[in-house]
């Protein structure tokens, strides 16, 4: 259960130490036309509707990521920006909690989350969402699209019309869709 960080007051985050839940049914990760050259290499890039039309990257098949062999990430040096600052999200405008982490408890360091910033899990991703979120919407309204499948309800497109380098790197990042059973 993902929640937004202004909503909360105090939690305490324990480790990630063997655990591998976050690389287990989580279907859809945002992301922002930056995040297109980091991801392309390994997970599909498509456009979802949600609210309006937003990129996303695929992060796992029916069970988990593709990635994840014998409870350990096989592209741990490379994983997506949603991977390394997991279990936080910046979901579009907002930063968002996911409480199901077995990590996140009454155990542990405490989060500050009124300091966000300061915390080992802020990164770059986080500042001017609001900008790159406002980009990547007009990006992805420009574009021609073509139904590629469903998640939960939510309908997954990719582009048809090409020309820049965003387009490039989701064209180039449809080679994993087979793992994830859309094609």
């Amino acid at each position: 259960m993902y929640v937004d960080i202004r909503d909360l007051e105090l939690i305490k985050f324990n480790n990630c130490k063997e655990c591998d839940e976050c690389c287990r049914n989580k279907y859809l990760a945002p992301l922002f036309l930056e995040d297109f050259e980091k991801v392309y290499k390994f997970f599909p890039i498509l456009i979802a509707k949600l609210d309006t039309f937003k990129p996303v990257m695929l992060l796992s098949n029916e069970t988990s990521c593709p990635y994840l062999k014998n409870s350990k990430c096989t592209i741990y040096d490379y994983r997506p920006p949603a991977c390394k600052i997991y279990p936080f999200s910046p979901w579009y405008e907002k930063v968002l909690l996911d409480l199901s982490c077995p990590g996140i408890g009454t155990e542990g360091d405490i989060l500050d989350l009124n300091n966000f910033q300061t915390t080992n899990f802020y990164e770059e991703r986080f500042s001017n969402t609001t900008q790159k979120l406002n980009r990547s919407i007009k990006w992805s309204r420009n574009k021609q699209l073509k139904k590629v499948g469903e998640i939960f309800g939510i309908k997954l497109y990719k582009v048809v019309d090409f020309g820049d380098k965003h387009s490039f790197y989701m064209q180039k990042s449809w080679i994993f869709l087979k793992a994830y059973k859309m094609v």
